[in-house]
């Protein structure tokens, strides 16, 4: 190097001290020099890499679960009935802890929600007739162990809310990384255990009503936690509500939650009032949890090219026809 540093070659300056920068470019020597140079750098490159590899799968290894009981409680369902009060909903004190696999997360659980779609499952037999059935679907509590995989990396210990999607009735459930979200410490669990359902039906409409340019829509149900959650979120979004519930005492809730248009479906006066709000507000866009008759009356009410969304079955009926809907085919429901 000496040598060759007098003639053909110089000293790098950005780069350590094996890199030449030759300007004699046809001097062999500096050529074998260079790339010596490249094959060292290719072997440095290498052993990171392979470094980086060996922490990741390292860092990537199951982890915690080593003070967990052998079994837990769990609520699942038995015989399902369309009557409630006659369902078979029991607690298993004895039933096995969920075996991760990899990508998956084990959440004790501190908190968990019951929406309509969670008792539903209580009323009709599931298509897969796997019973006993684990039932809730979504929860809050704390990661106790992973079973492995990049997407598991730093949950251990960390407070998360969850979609698992089944079995969220137990003291433990085995939940997919991908399907939760780590919560700050202002949150508490308790609150935290509704995070998916609810809110994101709620961003579902009124992203509908901006894609369809609504400014104003009506939302049967009002009294519902949904139903208070899109009176909050509602003008975010430069949507106006036409909210409809069934006692007065939700009225006067929904007033304090700030709401403007809210009906109560009990009134005598109500289908006035409803025919009232629609021709002020021009609404063309309806979402109705009720069904039974209660969607079938909204598009009876509703002026032509107006579109009905079914999202639920509080009345456990399924969704029947007004016997004074139109017929000229300009509704949809």
């Amino acid at each position: 190097l000496r040598r060759l540093a007098g003639g053909a070659c110089r000293w790098g300056t950005g780069r350590a001290n094996y890199h030449l920068d030759c300007s004699a470019r046809d001097d062999p020597h500096c050529h074998r020099i260079h790339h010596s140079a490249m094959q060292f750098d290719a072997v440095w490159a290498s052993l990171a890499f392979g470094a980086l590899g060996c922490l990741l799968l390292l860092a990537c290894r199951r982890r915690g679960g080593k003070d967990l009981p052998k079994a837990m409680r769990r609520l699942v369902v038995v015989e399902p009935n369309a009557d409630l009060a006659l369902a078979r909903v029991v607690v298993e004190e004895e039933a096995p802890l969920p075996v991760l696999k990899r990508g998956q997360v084990l959440i004790k659980v501190c908190a968990a929600s019951i929406n309509p779609s969670d008792y539903g499952a209580w009323r009709a037999r599931s298509a897969k007739g796997e019973y006993p059935l684990p039932t809730g679907q979504e929860c809050s509590g704390v990661v106790v162990a992973t079973g492995g995989g990049v997407s598991t990396l730093g949950l251990l210990g960390r407070r998360v809310a969850a979609f698992p999607g089944s079995g969220t009735y137990a003291d433990y459930v085995a939940c997919s990384a991908w399907r939760l979200v780590c919560l700050p410490g202002s949150v508490a669990l308790a609150d935290a255990c509704e995070f998916f359902i609810n809110p994101l039906t709620v961003v579902a409409m009124l992203l509908t009503a901006r894609a369809k340019r609504a400014k104003a829509i009506i939302h049967t149900g009002a009294s519902s936690a949904l139903g208070q959650m899109l009176c909050k979120a509602a003008p975010g979004f430069g949507v106006e509500v036409v909210h409809v519930t069934h006692r007065q005492q939700h009225v006067e809730m929904l007033h304090r939650l700030g709401a403007t248009h809210v009906l109560n479906s009990s009134s005598d006066s109500y289908g006035g009032q409803l025919d009232e709000k629609i021709r002020a507000l021009r609404v063309k866009l309806a979402f109705d949890c009720v069904a039974g008759d209660s969607a079938g009356a909204l598009v009876a009410k509703l002026p032509p090219r107006s579109t009905v969304y079914a999202y639920g079955r509080l009345s456990t009926r399924a969704c029947e026809p007004s016997t004074s809907l139109p017929l000229h085919g300009q509704f949809r429901l």
